[in-house]
Protein backbone atom coordinates (compact mmCIF):
# COMPACT_ATOMS: atom_id res chain seq x y z
CA UNK A 1 0.00 0.00 0.00
CA UNK A 2 0.98 3.32 -1.00
CA UNK A 3 -0.36 6.50 0.20
CA UNK A 4 2.26 7.67 3.27
CA UNK A 5 3.23 10.94 2.03
CA UNK A 6 0.95 13.45 2.10
CA UNK A 7 0.07 17.09 3.15
CA UNK A 8 0.17 16.37 6.70
CA UNK A 9 0.90 20.19 7.59
CA UNK A 10 -0.79 23.54 6.29
CA UNK A 11 0.59 24.50 2.97
CA UNK A 12 1.21 28.30 1.96
CA UNK A 13 -0.08 29.15 -1.04
CA UNK A 14 2.75 28.80 -2.85
CA UNK A 15 3.45 25.20 -1.81
CA UNK A 16 -0.31 24.48 -2.34
CA UNK A 17 0.33 25.26 -6.35
CA UNK A 18 3.07 23.54 -6.55
CA UNK A 19 1.72 20.33 -4.81
CA UNK A 20 -1.45 20.38 -6.83
CA UNK A 21 0.53 21.49 -10.25
CA UNK A 22 2.11 17.52 -10.16
CA UNK A 23 -0.92 15.94 -8.66
CA UNK A 24 -3.70 17.63 -10.72
CA UNK A 25 -0.87 16.82 -13.78
CA UNK A 26 -0.46 13.05 -12.89
CA UNK A 27 -4.46 13.18 -12.96
CA UNK A 28 -4.82 14.43 -16.37
CA UNK A 29 -2.00 12.47 -17.39
CA UNK A 30 -3.92 9.30 -15.84
CA UNK A 31 -7.16 10.52 -18.39
CA UNK A 32 -5.02 10.66 -21.15
CA UNK A 33 -2.78 7.40 -21.06
CA UNK A 34 -5.30 4.49 -18.96
CA UNK A 35 -8.97 6.66 -19.03
CA UNK A 36 -10.89 8.41 -16.85
CA UNK A 37 -11.68 5.22 -14.22
CA UNK A 38 -7.99 5.13 -13.22
CA UNK A 39 -7.92 9.11 -12.17
CA UNK A 40 -8.88 8.31 -8.50
CA UNK A 41 -5.68 5.77 -8.13
CA UNK A 42 -3.52 8.26 -7.91
CA UNK A 43 -0.21 7.42 -5.82
CA UNK A 44 1.08 10.42 -3.70
CA UNK A 45 4.97 8.85 -3.58
CA UNK A 46 4.43 9.16 -7.07
CA UNK A 47 3.33 12.52 -7.08
CA UNK A 48 6.67 13.03 -4.72
CA UNK A 49 8.65 11.52 -7.25
CA UNK A 50 7.80 13.50 -10.53
CA UNK A 51 7.92 16.89 -8.01
CA UNK A 52 11.32 15.52 -7.34
CA UNK A 53 12.29 15.52 -10.86
CA UNK A 54 10.33 17.35 -12.90
CA UNK A 55 10.83 21.39 -13.35
CA UNK A 56 7.79 23.53 -12.12
CA UNK A 57 7.29 25.30 -14.91
CA UNK A 58 4.82 26.21 -17.97
CA UNK A 59 1.55 26.01 -15.44
CA UNK A 60 -2.00 26.07 -17.03
CA UNK A 61 -4.64 27.07 -14.17
CA UNK A 62 -8.24 25.01 -14.78
CA UNK A 63 -11.17 24.23 -13.24
CA UNK A 64 -11.94 21.02 -11.98
CA UNK A 65 -15.12 19.37 -12.44
CA UNK A 66 -14.22 16.37 -10.43
CA UNK A 67 -13.57 19.10 -7.15
CA UNK A 68 -16.75 21.23 -6.95
CA UNK A 69 -15.01 24.12 -10.16
CA UNK A 70 -12.37 24.35 -7.76
CA UNK A 71 -9.26 25.90 -9.20
CA UNK A 72 -6.76 23.62 -10.13
CA UNK A 73 -3.28 23.94 -11.63
CA UNK A 74 -1.38 21.37 -14.48
CA UNK A 75 1.46 21.56 -16.78
CA UNK A 76 0.90 22.93 -20.18
CA UNK A 77 2.98 20.33 -21.42
CA UNK A 78 1.08 17.18 -19.80
CA UNK A 79 4.04 14.48 -21.66
CA UNK A 80 6.27 15.29 -18.86
CA UNK A 81 4.20 13.94 -16.28
CA UNK A 82 3.31 10.54 -18.85
CA UNK A 83 5.89 8.62 -17.39
CA UNK A 84 4.71 8.87 -13.58
CA UNK A 85 1.34 8.27 -14.38
CA UNK A 86 2.58 4.95 -16.24
CA UNK A 87 4.88 4.60 -12.80
CA UNK A 88 1.21 4.65 -11.38
CA UNK A 89 -0.39 2.23 -12.91
CA UNK A 90 2.35 -0.27 -12.54
CA UNK A 91 2.12 0.00 -9.17
CA UNK A 92 -1.73 -0.49 -9.44
CA UNK A 93 -1.10 -3.64 -11.65
CA UNK A 94 0.81 -5.08 -8.89
CA UNK A 95 -1.59 -4.48 -6.13
CA UNK A 96 -4.03 -6.27 -8.89
CA UNK A 97 -2.06 -9.38 -8.99
CA UNK A 98 -1.45 -9.56 -5.38
CA UNK A 99 -5.31 -9.15 -4.59
CA UNK A 100 -5.56 -12.06 -7.31
CA UNK A 101 -2.59 -13.96 -5.50
CA UNK A 102 -4.76 -13.65 -2.03
CA UNK A 103 -7.88 -15.23 -4.18
CA UNK A 104 -10.07 -12.19 -5.32
CA UNK A 105 -11.78 -12.89 -8.74
CA UNK A 106 -9.87 -10.37 -11.10
CA UNK A 107 -10.47 -11.45 -14.98
CA UNK A 108 -7.16 -12.51 -16.72
CA UNK A 109 -7.91 -10.22 -19.53
CA UNK A 110 -8.17 -7.22 -17.52
CA UNK A 111 -5.02 -8.29 -16.07
CA UNK A 112 -3.26 -8.65 -19.37
CA UNK A 113 -5.02 -5.69 -21.06
CA UNK A 114 -2.89 -3.24 -18.67
CA UNK A 115 0.25 -5.28 -18.61
CA UNK A 116 0.25 -4.74 -22.54
CA UNK A 117 -0.77 -1.06 -22.02
CA UNK A 118 2.43 -1.08 -19.29
CA UNK A 119 4.72 -2.65 -22.14
CA UNK A 120 4.17 0.98 -23.99
CA UNK A 121 6.50 2.52 -21.41
CA UNK A 122 8.55 -0.64 -19.76
CA UNK A 123 10.75 -3.26 -21.14
CA UNK A 124 9.36 -6.78 -20.57
CA UNK A 125 12.33 -7.53 -18.36
CA UNK A 126 11.54 -4.86 -16.09
CA UNK A 127 8.07 -5.98 -16.25
CA UNK A 128 9.06 -9.91 -15.87
CA UNK A 129 11.47 -9.10 -12.68
CA UNK A 130 8.56 -6.94 -11.13
CA UNK A 131 5.96 -9.97 -11.36
CA UNK A 132 8.50 -12.40 -10.46
CA UNK A 133 9.01 -10.54 -6.94
CA UNK A 134 5.53 -10.10 -6.29
CA UNK A 135 5.31 -13.78 -7.37
CA UNK A 136 7.95 -14.35 -4.46
CA UNK A 137 6.17 -12.07 -2.18
CA UNK A 138 3.35 -14.56 -2.10
CA UNK A 139 5.20 -17.77 -1.62
CA UNK A 140 8.01 -16.36 0.92
CA UNK A 141 4.19 -15.17 3.02
CA UNK A 142 3.33 -19.13 3.01
CA UNK A 143 6.56 -19.60 5.42
CA UNK A 144 7.27 -19.23 9.06
CA UNK A 145 10.22 -16.40 9.02
CA UNK A 146 11.73 -13.29 10.46
CA UNK A 147 10.12 -9.56 9.41
CA UNK A 148 13.06 -8.65 7.46
CA UNK A 149 12.49 -11.20 5.36
CA UNK A 150 9.38 -10.73 4.59
CA UNK A 151 9.83 -7.21 3.89
CA UNK A 152 12.69 -8.45 1.10
CA UNK A 153 11.03 -8.93 -1.66
CA UNK A 154 8.85 -5.10 -1.38
CA UNK A 155 12.38 -3.90 -0.97
CA UNK A 156 13.53 -5.28 -4.43
CA UNK A 157 10.30 -4.01 -5.80
CA UNK A 158 11.24 -0.72 -4.88
CA UNK A 159 14.42 -0.90 -6.53
CA UNK A 160 13.19 -1.84 -9.44
CA UNK A 161 10.49 1.22 -9.63
CA UNK A 162 13.21 3.65 -8.12
CA UNK A 163 16.25 2.67 -10.62
CA UNK A 164 14.04 3.35 -13.11
CA UNK A 165 13.20 7.06 -12.22
CA UNK A 166 16.49 7.65 -10.49
CA UNK A 167 20.16 7.26 -11.77
CA UNK A 168 22.51 6.24 -9.77
CA UNK A 169 20.53 5.74 -6.85
CA UNK A 170 22.27 3.86 -3.97
CA UNK A 171 20.09 1.01 -3.02
CA UNK A 172 20.11 1.86 0.83
CA UNK A 173 16.92 4.50 -0.24
CA UNK A 174 14.49 2.16 -2.39
CA UNK A 175 15.38 -0.47 0.14
CA UNK A 176 15.00 1.88 3.03
CA UNK A 177 11.33 2.63 1.46
CA UNK A 178 10.60 -0.73 0.87
CA UNK A 179 11.00 -2.25 4.48
CA UNK A 180 9.28 1.34 5.83
CA UNK A 181 5.77 0.82 3.38
CA UNK A 182 6.15 -2.76 4.38
CA UNK A 183 6.14 -2.32 7.58
CA UNK A 184 4.09 0.50 8.12
CA UNK A 185 1.17 -1.17 6.39
CA UNK A 186 1.76 -4.56 8.49
CA UNK A 187 0.84 -1.80 11.51
CA UNK A 188 -2.09 -0.41 10.02
CA UNK A 189 -3.93 -3.47 8.56
CA UNK A 190 -3.08 -5.83 11.85
CA UNK A 191 -6.96 -6.23 12.92
CA UNK A 192 -8.08 -5.66 9.40
CA UNK A 193 -5.83 -8.80 8.50
CA UNK A 194 -6.86 -10.64 11.18
CA UNK A 195 -10.61 -10.47 11.18
CA UNK A 196 -10.41 -11.36 7.49
CA UNK A 197 -8.03 -14.22 8.04
CA UNK A 198 -5.00 -12.79 5.68
CA UNK A 199 -1.34 -12.78 5.73
CA UNK A 200 -0.25 -9.51 8.13
CA UNK A 201 4.09 -9.97 8.43
CA UNK A 202 3.96 -8.78 11.91
CA UNK A 203 1.46 -11.25 13.38
CA UNK A 204 3.19 -13.84 11.43
CA UNK A 205 6.93 -12.97 12.59
CA UNK A 206 6.05 -12.17 16.45
CA UNK A 207 3.20 -14.81 16.69
CA UNK A 208 0.59 -12.25 18.27
CA UNK A 209 -3.30 -12.19 17.91
CA UNK A 210 -2.84 -8.60 19.62
CA UNK A 211 -0.71 -5.84 17.95
CA UNK A 212 -0.72 -3.87 21.31
CA UNK A 213 0.70 -7.24 23.05
CA UNK A 214 4.14 -7.61 21.50
CA UNK A 215 6.96 -7.85 23.85
CA UNK A 216 8.77 -4.40 24.73
CA UNK A 217 12.13 -5.05 22.93
CA UNK A 218 9.77 -6.50 19.64
CA UNK A 219 8.02 -2.81 19.75
CA UNK A 220 11.62 -1.39 20.03
CA UNK A 221 12.82 -2.62 17.28
CA UNK A 222 9.77 -2.32 15.10
CA UNK A 223 9.89 1.83 16.16
CA UNK A 224 13.91 1.79 15.52
CA UNK A 225 13.13 -0.13 12.04
CA UNK A 226 10.95 2.82 11.49
CA UNK A 227 13.38 5.66 12.33
CA UNK A 228 16.13 4.49 10.80
CA UNK A 229 14.17 3.99 7.47
CA UNK A 230 12.78 7.56 7.67
CA UNK A 231 16.11 9.17 8.39
CA UNK A 232 17.87 7.22 5.25
CA UNK A 233 15.00 9.00 3.21
CA UNK A 234 15.18 12.38 4.50
CA UNK A 235 18.86 12.58 4.59
CA UNK A 236 18.98 11.53 0.86
CA UNK A 237 16.08 13.36 -0.59
CA UNK A 238 18.14 16.68 -1.47
CA UNK A 239 20.74 14.42 -3.44
CA UNK A 240 17.83 12.71 -5.01
CA UNK A 241 15.83 16.10 -5.69
CA UNK A 242 16.61 17.73 -8.89
CA UNK A 243 14.17 20.11 -8.42
CA UNK A 244 11.30 21.26 -5.15
CA UNK A 245 14.05 20.30 -2.77
CA UNK A 246 12.27 21.90 0.56
CA UNK A 247 8.82 21.46 -0.20
CA UNK A 248 9.94 17.37 -0.94
CA UNK A 249 11.63 17.64 2.47
CA UNK A 250 9.36 19.16 4.39
CA UNK A 251 6.65 16.81 3.23
CA UNK A 252 8.48 13.98 4.01
CA UNK A 253 9.07 15.41 6.91
CA UNK A 254 5.74 16.28 8.50
CA UNK A 255 4.49 12.67 6.55
CA UNK A 256 7.17 10.32 8.94
CA UNK A 257 6.07 12.41 12.19
CA UNK A 258 2.83 11.86 11.46
CA UNK A 259 3.07 8.22 10.81
CA UNK A 260 5.22 7.89 13.76
CA UNK A 261 2.63 9.13 16.31
CA UNK A 262 -0.23 6.96 14.57
CA UNK A 263 1.80 3.64 14.44
CA UNK A 264 3.11 4.11 18.16
CA UNK A 265 -0.60 4.33 19.80
CA UNK A 266 -1.46 1.60 17.48
CA UNK A 267 1.47 -0.30 18.95
CA UNK A 268 0.62 0.50 22.81
CA UNK A 269 -3.42 -0.35 22.36
CA UNK A 270 -4.19 3.15 22.01
CA UNK A 271 -7.78 3.82 20.34
CA UNK A 272 -7.13 5.51 17.23
CA UNK A 273 -10.19 7.70 17.34
CA UNK A 274 -8.81 9.32 20.63
CA UNK A 275 -6.54 12.05 18.03
CA UNK A 276 -6.77 14.75 21.18
CA UNK A 277 -3.11 14.07 22.15
CA UNK A 278 -0.29 12.30 20.85
CA UNK A 279 1.61 9.02 22.70
CA UNK A 280 3.66 11.38 24.83
CA UNK A 281 0.50 13.93 25.66
CA UNK A 282 2.21 16.55 24.07
CA UNK A 283 -0.14 18.66 21.83
CA UNK A 284 -2.43 17.57 19.02
CA UNK A 285 -2.07 15.24 16.39
CA UNK A 286 -2.22 16.20 12.93
CA UNK A 287 -4.29 16.35 10.45
CA UNK A 288 -3.98 16.20 6.79
CA UNK A 289 -4.63 19.80 5.87
CA UNK A 290 -5.27 20.14 2.54
CA UNK A 291 -8.21 18.07 0.40
CA UNK A 292 -7.35 17.39 -2.93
Amino acid sequence: MYGYISLYFKPNDEERKKYLYYYCGICHSLKKNFGNIYRPTIIKEVVLFAMMNEEYKDISEFRCTWMHFGKRYKPNNLSILDKYSYLNMLIIYGKLLDYKFEGTPIPNNYIKKLKNKLLKEFDEQLIEEYEFYLKKQDKIEKKLLDLDEYAKPSQELTKIMMKNYFKDIEDTVPISIGMLIYLVDSIYDFKKDLKKKKFNAIRASFNVKKIENLKNEEKKRILFTYDICAKEIIENSDKLSKFNKYLVKKLLTFSFQFHRIEITKILMGVDKNENKKNIDGRGKLQKIILRI
